[in-house]
């Protein structure tokens, strides 16, 4: 299969003249793909209904001689002041209900369907006249979509409603999911029902949930529709988006919908630009892992980070170590976010591979050089698309459980799933992440990381993944409240109690708790020293350190496999075996030192497959019988013991049995 390298353009912002040295600025990087028309909506369509494609035919066909296929975005997003005149339901309210005019970019609500009607009618003409353009490889689900704003009109107020009919039927069911009789807040019927949030204050737990459920669930439809208005009009050209379903506040329910509009998974790809933060780069690897999910193919990376917001480059080789890096994640396209360094608007000192005057910059030069290297990767076995083991559980509903309640649930949720990536990340082990309301892989282990909600539905599909042979490993936070948010009036972990063997009967902390409700004290500075918790099996320990959150544990059927070493309440891990599987719950909120010592227990004991073994920072990967791909995301050298009679790829050099990676060098060896 074919290696996509190329940038973001957008010639809307730059003179004729202009585009014909920039594409001839591409063909000589060795560019074969470039992603156009993402945020111009009015340069086709300036007024109602008259559109001006004319300019548009000219860059596609300069892109068509020069060999470089375009993946098009229908730019449905920001929508044209026109639109917003028209359509001023569309237009972002605040919590008060007052209207916002459109400052910037993604200040509308996609779930309007006024601006429903204008937005999937520009798409149906874009895509019916540039389908069958020669130089045309795909299209794109518009740009970022879940980025933006909560808007509390009264129009999205009355679709909530309706929401909730369809959801609940009847206001009595609608009360006792809510938990109404608390604090007097009984409905009578569902017109009394407002969005949970003003300038005052939010609502209770349950229906913040729902409220945050119903705005996904209006970004996630919008998706929907939009593809099936390309595929429509434009049946079998692949398609694919780099949406923000992790996007805060708004986002969407991206696993539970995107077997329904995901043809090839997309993503922004923003690791930053400092080589040392590698919790920036877990965080971006656990969003390009969510968007992987189990669909089974190759990633495209739309965009992919040149610069920064005032950061002008990052070491030389990063952005070429990063492109190698995302090989080794499945990935096959690689588009650079941006072409050229803007010149105004909002991202105007977001630096890009030409410089603001249009020369080339370093980072031009290590963008041809990724070319090359694809043009030599492409021969071997890439995309890479590996038989997986391992599924980590993530659910987008955790967010709004766990942001309702900070004073509870103190460590992220998102930095749970991160540390949890991170076990698989430091052992060169791939993954998916699965979402336990439907998961369908045959998977050897299943780790459910601060999975604070717990429907029926999840619950019995862990009782089936572990009955039938699975291992699952539970960390502490996890089935503590219903699919309504309500807390389980049974023991805890709420409905997998049978399947972990334990009753959780209270927590401690390890430093001490200052709740976000006190008064002075919790707004002065207070130094507080935490304490480590030591965990011990047999003549083994780890310290596991900037852990807070510990359970007490209860056995009711389970044994305890690790203790926590000088504490009155010792059950640190238990076991439990279950159908044919194991269920292994930590008492500890998700800290990858934990679970990664626990992991390797469990892989021993198992005779597990393991990831390839080498030097902190090197990721490793078999990409097929034969060939390795080993990427340095250092600064610093790395050395590698490797077999005899080795061929690298990119080097053109024999590897006799030591490999050398120079900071930020990748290598793929093949061997005859």
């Amino acid at each position: 299969m074919a290696l996509y390298i190329g940038t973001n353009y957008h010639p809307h912002d730059w003179s004729r003249e202009r585009w014909e040295k920039d594409i001839q600025l591409m063909k000589e990087a060795g560019f074969n793909t470039v992603r156009l028309g993402h945020l111009c909506w009015d340069s086709y369509e300036p007024e109602d209904g008259r559109y001006t494609f004319e300019w548009f035919d000219e860059v596609m066909d300069g892109f068509e001689a020069a060999g470089i296929k375009v993946f098009l975005d229908v730019s449905v997003r920001p929508a044209p002041v026109w639109v917003h005149k028209l359509c001023p339901g569309c237009d972002i309210y605040t919590k008060s209900g007052i209207r916002q005019s459109a400052l910037r970019r993604y200040m509308e609500d996609v779930d309007d369907p006024d601006y429903q009607y204008y937005a999937l009618r520009f798409a149906s003409v874009l895509v019916r006249h540039y389908k069958r353009h020669p130089a045309l490889m795909g299209f794109g689900l518009c740009n970022e979509q879940g980025a933006g704003y909560l808007s509390c009109s009264e129009a999205a107020r009355n679709r909530f409603i309706n929401w909730l009919k369809e959801k609940y039927h009847t206001i009595e069911e609608l009360n006792r999911a809510w938990n109404t009789q608390r604090w007097s807040r009984k409905l009578h019927s569902f017109q009394e029902v407002s969005l949970p949030l003003n300038e005052v204050e939010k609502g209770a737990p349950e229906s913040w949930l729902d409220m945050r459920r119903f705005f996904g669930d209006g970004v996630l439809n919008f998706m929907i529709k939009l593809k099936n208005t390309i595929e429509t009009e434009a049946p079998g050209i692949p398609h694919s988006s780099n949406h923000v379903a992790e996007g805060d506040p708004l986002g969407f329910d991206y696993l539970k919908g995107c077997a329904d509009f995901v043809d090839y998974p997309g993503i922004g790809f923003y690791p930053g630009v400092n080589a040392d933060a590698t919790d920036s780069l877990l965080y971006i690897l656990s969003i390009y892992q969510h968007r992987l999910g189990e669909l089974g193919k190759p990633m495209w990376c739309l965009e992919f980070q040149t610069g920064n917001f005032g950061s002008y480059e990052g070491p030389e080789g990063i952005l070429r170590m990063y492109a190698l890096l995302c090989l080794a994640y499945r990935a096959q396209m690689i588009l650079a976010w941006t072409w050229r360094s803007m010149l105004g608007g909002e991202e105007q000192y977001f630096f890009g591979l030409l410089d603001h005057d249009g020369t080339c910059s370093r980072k031009y030069r290590e963008f041809a050089q990724i070319a090359s290297d694809f043009d030599k990767l492409e021969k071997y076995a890439f995309p890479y698309l590996p038989k997986i083991d391992i599924a980590i559980a993530y659910c987008y509903e955790n967010l709004p459980v766990y942001e309702y309640c900070p004073d509870y649930y103190k460590k992220p949720y998102r930095k749970q799933v991160q540390e949890a990536l991170q076990v698989c990340y430091e052992r060169n082990l791939d993954c998916n992440f699965v979402d336990l309301r439907d998961f369908s892989g045959d998977y050897r282990i299943l780790i459910i990381p601060g999975h604070a909600i717990m429907t029926e539905k999840m619950a019995e599909n862990v009782r089936k993944f572990t009955e039938n042979g699975g291992i699952v490993i539970m960390t502490a936070y996890s089935a503590k409240v219903d699919g309504t948010n309500t807390v389980f009036d049974k023991w805890q972990p709420g409905l997998l109690s049978d399947i972990f063997g334990i009753r959780i009967a209270g927590f401690g902390r390890t430093s001490a708790h200052i709740p976000t409700t006190t008064g002075d004290i919790g707004k002065s500075r207070i130094e507080i020293k935490q304490e480590k918790l030591e965990v011990v099996r047999n003549s083994d320990s780890v310290i596991a350190e900037d852990l807070d959150y510990y359970e007490y544990i209860e056995l009711k059927g389970a044994e305890i496999y690790a203790n926590y070493a000088g504490r009155e309440r010792k059950e640190a891990i238990t076991v439990n075996r279950y159908g044919k599987g194991r269920a292994y719950y930590t008492s500890a909120e998700t800290n990858a030192v934990l679970l990664g010592w626990l992991f390797d227990k469990i892989a021993q004991e198992e005779n597990l497959p393991e990831g390839l073994k080498t030097p902190m920072g090197v990721v490793g990967r078999q990409i097929a019988e034969n060939q390795y791909l080993y990427v340095n995301t250092t600064s610093k050298k790395k050395e590698l013991t490797v077999l005899k009679g080795a061929y690298g790829v990119l080097t053109d050099k024999a590897v006799n049995g030591k490999l050398v990676l120079q900071p930020f060098e990748g290598e793929l060896l093949v061997y005859e």
